[in-house]
């Protein structure tokens, strides 16, 4: 890296599909490449949904994404990975895939995202146990 290159940021992105297969999850996983440097940081999981409805299940899995991007302009291309990839938020049902940012790190440790604080992602069960198999620390929550 040089003086005019822009700094560069870690994204811990949270991966979920309710598809059959696990196919959604690694859809966006090659596609995450088109925005920077990406690597898995857990395997494909499956988890049963977030909300406890009955019979529904998930794959999850944990990546992170290095860029030059702010959170804005990140998750905008997120959401456009979503959108090509089938995500529909305007229908109920069958979620092709959902891209969530859970914290970021500009070299200064893993910084929660606000939006994943004010969702609950952080403390939810599935995220607690993938946070786990990825070895991830301590992420500090602002303050």
């Amino acid at each position: 890296m040089t003086a005019t290159d822009p700094p560069r940021q870690r994204w811990l992105l949270l991966l979920g599909s309710s598809l059959p297969t696990d196919a959604g999850v690694q859809r966006a996983l090659v596609a995450l490449g088109a925005l920077g440097m990406v690597r898995a940081v857990t395997p494909v999981q499956r988890f049963p949904s977030y909300t406890g409805e009955p019979g529904r299940w998930y794959f999850n899995a944990l990546a992170v994404l290095e860029n030059a991007q702010g959170r804005a302009a990140c998750n905008a291309q997120l959401r456009a990975i979503e959108a090509h990839l089938g995500r529909r938020r305007d229908v109920p049902g069958e979620v092709a895939i959902d891209l969530d940012i859970l914290a970021s790190d500009d070299g200064c440790g893993w910084q929660a995202d606000a939006h994943a604080l004010a969702k609950g992602d952080l403390d939810h069960p599935t995220t607690r146990s993938l946070l786990a198999l990825a070895g991830v620390g301590k992420i500090q929550r602002g303050g």
